[in-house]
């Protein structure tokens, strides 16, 4: 939007505002303070918003503008929102989707032009005849969401406002305002350059994915390879805990909510160092690749080749992003299904003229409308190539379409991707380049569907319908036999890869209604010896599950090691918890084989099953390391256990172990890296070993101590 146009909108709406004409801001007046955000975002929803009286530049199109309020800031309240552009931009259609994240950082400000400008040509294409036909393509065959700013908060410290007389500004502001170190007191530097500011939390390292490896509060900088006179201490800040900020959890509902398949999120380069750049998911140490790499990265390639620079002859690089510090975009794409390509626009000059705002919005503009029309499958009048697969999955008996079927891409797939599922019209979409694919069809209650040598087109978008066949249900009858003076509440996990479930089952007969497939049945109460099993459901069946109190082969909360004998590696006790390592991650590698941990004495038993009761949370590196919890007798050595992804939340795991009779038994723990990442390992709270002693219920039970209870 140039600035006549821009002028204009504020007189015709009365948006001139007391800060817009009196602030001490040496920002450019073209710049939109949150303000003008607020005011022209709203005024456009009286135009072209449902409720609005305007009719739409588009023919035949319905409504085109509808404004969200997603979230509020973290301290200070202040709502931002999402304005999504559609040809029936009120109505939840079957659609592809893209986002465009306009503002993250607080001085990175170049980016909100680009939004709203984006805006403003989608609600005035008339204005910009050469792109017509490409503004209306894009709404007709896509739903387009913006967000101009999700940092509020930072975007009014950059562009400054009065506090109890005192005003308030700092043009070098990167955070949110958070009280980081919790004094009451907003500290920040505005006299000493970039960096230095005590509060506020780097929103682009908040995401849950590899949050860990951010900066803690208090950390400084080591500023830049390429420019050495570059250091912003503290500026980095993580936040207290992934998703901490309130802005961020806005943007992860969001994408959550709406699968979206496409996003760029603006930035700029204050330091310089990677300025005028496309960066994309990911090229992690050792080489390892995303698993869509194949399609993430030419796309970031063809974006960064129609971008050009703001000097010389020239467009923007490309790279895969190497950092793992909680960025938007490794999350997005890992753990919501949309792939977001972060451009750092303009040069280590982020906030220039207004000749240079306007040049730069309009060198960045054929990016995103290529990125737009590939989401769209549209590709006049010129454009990308379609490769792109979609189709509704249906249920073969009802017709109707099925939510939340997993869809994988089999050369397109890895453990650090969260299932890939049908939205709410049983809708599938999945971006691929030139070569033969198979997709395969999971969902628990029905059998899987694999779809074999898809070769997509340049051309059109291929449709591809599913319909998944129901499995049989089978009631299962589940009789609980409990020991004598047993009262406690009793409880049922049923589990598989799809499938996760816990009842309330009692004394007696219990039956339940369940698909055929296998399952892992555990039984829980407390004082009980925990009855966990593998089962195959293929008919109505009976069985009983006999419950009885338990004993102790081994326990240990882990106040020390005085009951292991450590093999390889720093193991430690901490507070109560067996750590894997002393630094925050475990070693990537050991030239003498896994780290390992042992029991120290053998556990000498005369009863061949027992449960192994394993108390942890654990971070390894997907498809590449492995937790591993072995059993080591005279028969050899057997995996009880072994995880390859991560779940860094306490949790309760239950495991039938086959001892071997009357001689030692080592349990053995350890933890396999194949070199290059490594995570943080293991923090387990307690493991113990439980056995029924088979005392007769005649003449005494156990306590949960396993002492014998007598009873008269």
């Amino acid at each position: 939007m140039n600035n006549l146009s821009k002028l204009l909108i504020y007189t015709f709406f009365g948006l001139y505002s007391f800060e817009f004409l009196f602030s001490q801001s040496p920002l450019s007046d073209r710049y939109h303070t949150y303000n003008e955000i607020d005011s022209i975002l709203h005024a456009w929803d009286e135009q072209f918003g449902a409720s609005g009286n305007l009719s739409s530049p588009y023919p035949n199109s319905g409504t085109i503008y509808k404004l969200m309020e997603i979230g509020t800031s973290t301290l200070d309240g202040m709502p931002f929102w999402a304005v999504k552009l559609s040809f029936n931009a009120d109505i939840d259609e079957d659609q592809p989707r893209v986002l465009i994240l306009g503002q993250c950082h607080a001085e990175e400000i170049l980016g909100v032009e680009i939004s709203m400008e984006l805006i403003y040509r989608f609600l005035h294409p008339g204005e910009f005849p050469a792109d017509f036909q490409t503004l209306a393509g894009i709404l007709y065959s896509s739903e387009v969401w913006i967000v101009p700013t999700y940092n509020p908060e930072g975007l009014s410290v950059v562009h400054g406002y009065e506090e109890n007389g005192e005003w308030i500004q700092d043009v070098s502001y990167r955070k949110n305002k958070m009280d980081a170190n919790h004094n009451g007191v907003f500290d920040f530097d505005h006299l000493n350059g970039y960096g230095n500011d005590i509060d506020g939390v780097d929103l682009n390292r908040n995401y849950g994915l590899n949050w860990i490896f951010g900066d803690e509060f208090g950390e400084t900088d080591s500023g830049c390879p390429s420019n050495p006179s570059y250091v912003s201490n503290f500026d980095y800040y993580r936040g207290e805990a992934p998703f901490s900020e309130s802005e961020v959890v806005a943007i992860k509902n969001l994408v959550e909510t709406y699968d979206f398949l496409l996003s760029i999120a603006y930035h700029s380069s204050r330091s310089g160092c990677v300025a005028e750049r496309v960066i994309y998911s990911s090229l992690w140490p050792g080489g390892k690749v995303s698993p869509d790499y194949q399609v993430i990265q030419p796309l970031g390639q063809q974006i960064a080749e129609l971008t050009l620079v703001e000097f010389g002859d020239g467009n923007y690089h490309f790279a895969a992003s190497g950092s793992m510090k909680g960025n938007a975009h490794d999350w997005t794409y890992t753990q919501a299904g949309c792939v977001q390509y972060l451009i750092e626009v303009g040069t280590e000059d982020m906030q220039p003229d207004v000749e240079m705002i306007e040049n730069t919005i309009e060198r960045n503009l054929p990016g995103a409308y290529y990125l737009m029309k590939r989401a769209a499958g549209i590709n006049y009048p010129t454009g990308p190539d379609k490769y792109q697969v979609t189709g509704i999955v249906s249920d073969i008996t009802t017709g109707m379409p099925i939510e939340d079927v997993d869809v994988t891409i089999d050369q397109m797939d890895g453990g650090i991707l969260a299932p890939r599922l049908t939205d709410s019209f049983g809708r599938y979409r999945r971006l691929l380049y030139l070569d033969s694919f198979d997709i395969t069809f999971r969902k628990h209650g029905y059998y899987d569907f694999q779809y074999l040598d898809l070769i997509p087109s340049a051309d059109i978008v291929s449709e591809i319908d599913i319909s998944l066949e129901p499995k049989p249900e089978y009631e299962v009858s589940i009789n609980i036999d409990v020991p004598y003076n047993h009262s406690d509440d009793i409880f049922l996990r049923i589990s598989n890869e799809y499938f996760n479930n816990e009842i309330e089952i009692y004394p007696g007969e219990n039956v339940i209604s369940i698909f055929e497939g296998e399952y892992n049945f555990t039984v829980l109460s407390d004082d009980i010896l925990p009855y966990t099993e593998d089962m195959i459901i293929n008919s109505n069946s009976d069985f009983t599950i006999s419950l009885d109190w338990y004993d102790y082969l081994f326990v240990d909360e882990f106040n020390d090691l005085n009951k292991w004998e450590i093999v390889l590696g720093d193991w430690h006790s901490n507070d109560g918890h067996l750590k894997s390592q002393y630094s925050l991650t475990y070693p990537d590698f050991t030239p003498l084989g896994p780290i390992k941990i042992n029991s120290a004495e053998g556990i000498y038993s005369e009863i061949e099953n027992a449960v192994l009761v394993l108390d942890m949370k654990y971070e390894i590196e997907w498809d590449n390391d492995t937790l591993f919890v072995d059993l080591v007798n005279n028969q050899g050595t057997s995996r009880i256990l072994s995880f390859s992804n991560q779940h860094w939340i306490d949790k309760i795991y239950y495991k039938s172990v086959n001892l071997d009779l009357n001689s030692n038994n080592i349990i053995s723990l350890g933890i396999m890296s194949d070199i290059t990442i490594s995570y943080r390992g293991l923090s387990m709270n307690s493991l113990n070993l439980l056995y029924n002693p088979d005392y007769d219920c005649l003449t005494g039970d156990l306590n949960h101590d396993g002492s014998i209870l007598v009873t008269d």
